[in-house]
């Protein structure tokens, strides 16, 4: 227990803290205490954390790591490469020693401050690799919802000044301990390029050998030309690196350094358009620098300086501006005189890949989709990269839900990341789902422990974009976004939900069919050039729902019983029919989901179409989806499929819950 003297006197310097144990907050959760300053008191806990961040009066830490430094000269260089710009500054912070041996530089900034940031490590070492360390930090900050453990916790001392005594430093002076802290990074963060997004824009399969302009300007470009063009200024070198200074006023020696042997360049400072521990290499930092971020405009201006195969479709204008243009041409005119100018090289299919693809057919030897995790569904459906199927079904009959499961097998069985835009349902809605399915239970009966165990795997799985309240309102935005995230990180399956719940985005002069056609377009040439697979859900026409059996049941829908007609049928690559009879008096046939496959263009890699009248059938009870009757396969998946007890094989119908769709 801390006594409440103690906290006072942290409280008086205006610093929050919370009680810690082992550096582990030792009072439940703490984020209230980030907003809300608290009055003294006795604390649980064998030491106190200081709160950094704006509670604190924008408190940033500094936190020198040193049980990580191979060289044990690290602080000292440190202290040195600050102290040759600025000999007073590091005399002003407080300092508080580590029970490691590290140190705690503590300093305000009325300018701001931002979150934690790690500025600076190194890659593990063989010996710490098994430990599955792959990078180790040795300098980060402690900013907005972050803390720091200290006195009078065991082993930390405060060596220089009183915490009432911490200096409000100026952004310059902040600039300078960041910007020489980042110089000590080891590791190689490669800045990120819109690959994705480029080969969209110049239209270039995913599979073209053909080299682009920014390829081949990585591989030839100059790094120091670059910045000698934006305007930086070269300040001194040695054997491995040359160190560049900005334009404009700077209180450091330097800004950043090429390190020559990789090829790169990493801006130490935060006051450029590079964000800073990133390494840009000659295509990356062009763009930043002389096209100001401009990725489409660098990569045509570098193919107009002759960078790039002449196969590249990295050309001077873009497939749209062509046609654009080619409307406003002589329509009189002989069609070979109108494309006289255009190389019909870049517009051919890729002899290479067309005959790899031809040879693994002869050899039997074509990539076969991924298993599902079960035998019963394998025979007909199974996951196929970038592959774009429609999911037809009549309104309330469960598709989204039963879509989501189909989701969560690829996730659960082959670690795939998926993206979902849900246009009528909310994010939190779809977790609860996924929860559930993945406890095999309600989150009302699971704990604590269990849920946060679900959610974390949800999160690792799954980003969710926000759909509803206008954030994305068409297919346009959809797409937008969906190549911007394919270039942020790997995904592998993308859910839109549905498609009726997007606004229309028809160009001047286009029916709603031709938008209906282009969307299809663009969403199979999304799965060509990115690899990842679309799922798209559609609602069903009026008539298709108006039609009866002799009961009175709805009748299940049709390959071309979309809304749209024909287009959702013709343009994807597999089309899924999804029923339930909702009004069945029969509480068993009320709750089964009937999968019908009724197209599949890639049938070389597994799978069949499905008998007309012999659907995948999964029976929703308690919780879990059971393939045909009985096979858990979320369960089996999970439990490595291990076989169960008899007894766990049976599903007890319990009819008297919500069903959950």
């Amino acid at each position: 227990m801390i006594a409440e003297k103690i906290v006072k006197g942290y409280l008086d310097a205006n610093l929050n803290v919370i009680g810690v144990t082992n550096k582990v907050p030792s009072e439940g959760s703490w984020k209230k205490w980030q907003t809300q300053m608290r009055t003294p008191q006795d604390i649980r806990g064998e030491g106190l954390g200081i709160i950094t961040g704006a509670i604190s009066g924008n408190l940033e830490v500094l936190d020198v790591d040193l049980k990580y430094d191979l060289t044990k000269t690290l602080y000292d260089r440190l202290k040195k490469k600050i102290e040759t710009v600025d000999s007073n500054l590091i005399k002003k912070l407080v300092i508080i020693r580590t029970p490691s041996k590290g140190y705690h530089w503590l300093y305000r900034c009325a300018d701001g401050i931002e979150g934690n940031q790690k500025l600076a490590m190194r890659s593990a070492t063989a010996n710490e690799s098994k430990n599955k360390e792959s990078q180790l930090v040795l300098l980060e900050t402690r900013g907005e919802k972050g803390y720091i453990a200290s006195f009078p916790g065991k082993g930390y001392e405060v060596i220089q000044n009183k915490f009432r005594d911490i200096p409000s430093i100026s952004k310059e002076e902040r600039e300078l301990i960041l910007s020489s802290a980042r110089e000590f990074d080891e590791t190689i963060k490669k800045a990120s390029i819109p690959s994705s997004s480029l080969k969209n824009i110049f239209n270039i399969k995913r599979d073209s050998t053909a080299l682009t302009s920014w390829e081949d300007f990585d591989k030839r470009g100059h790094i120091p030309d670059i910045l000698n063009e934006a305007g930086w200024t070269k300040v001194s070198e040695d054997p491995e690196r040359e160190y560049w200074k900005r334009p404009g006023q700077s209180s450091t020696r330097y800004s950043g350094n090429y390190l020559k042997s990789l090829g790169c360049f990493k801006s130490f400072s935060s006051s450029t358009v590079l964000e800073p521990e990133k390494a840009y290499y000659p295509y990356a930092l062009y763009a930043m620098l002389i096209h100001n971020g401009s990725f489409p405009a660098a990569s045509k201006q570098l193919y107009d300086l002759g960078y790039g195969d002449d196969r590249s479709n990295a050309q001077k204008e873009t497939i749209a501006e062509y046609a654009q243009e080619r409307q406003t041409r002589n329509v009189g005119q002989p069609i070979s005189e109108q494309v006289k100018n255009i190389d019909i090289a870049e517009f051919l299919a890729d002899e290479e890949s067309d005959y790899a693809y031809l040879k693994s057919v002869k050899n039997n030897s074509v990539q076969k989709g991924l298993t599902t995790g079960s035998d019963y569904l394998d025979k007909y459906l199974l996951f196929k990269p970038a592959t774009y199927t429609v999911a037809i079904g009549h309104t309330s009959v469960g598709k989204s839900l039963s879509i989501l499961y189909i989701t969560m097998l690829a996730s659960l069985k082959h670690n795939w990341k998926c993206i979902v835009i849900a246009k009528e349902n909310s994010s939190a809605d779809f977790k609860q789902k996924l929860s559930e399915f993945y406890l095999q239970k309600r989150i009302q009966d699971s704990s604590d422990e269990e849920l946060d165990k679900a959610v974390n795997w949800i999160n690792d799985h799954y980003r969710f974009v926000k759909g509803r309240g206008g954030k994305v309102r068409t297919m346009a935005d959809a797409l937008q976004i969906m190549y911007a995230m394919a270039d942020e990180d790997e995904y592998d399956l993308a859910f839109l939900d549905p498609y009726s719940g997007f606004d229309q985005a028809k160009k001047p002069g286009e029916s709603a069919f031709e938008m209906d056609t282009r969307f299809n377009s663009e969403l199979l040439d999304f799965t060509e050039k990115t690899g990842i697979a679309v799922i798209l859900s559609v609602h069903t026409v009026t008539s298709s729902r108006r039609e009866k059996d002799e009961n009175g049941l709805m009748k299940r829908p049709h390959l071309d019983s979309g809304s749209g007609g024909a287009v959702f049928s013709n343009r994807p690559d597999s089309v899924w029919v999804i029923h339930r009879i909702i009004n069945h008096e029969d509480m068993t046939e009320r709750c089964t989901t009937e999968l019908y496959i009724e197209k599949d263009r890639n049938l070389s890699m597994g799978g069949m179409i499905s008998p007309i009248n012999e659907p995948l059938k999964l029976h929703l009870r308690n919780n879990r989806f059971y393939a045909n009757g009985n096979e858990d396969i979320i369960y089996n998946i999970k439990n490595g499929h291990k076989p169960k007890r008899p007894e766990d094989n049976y599903v007890e119908m319990k009819f008297d819950e919500d069903v959950p769709f």
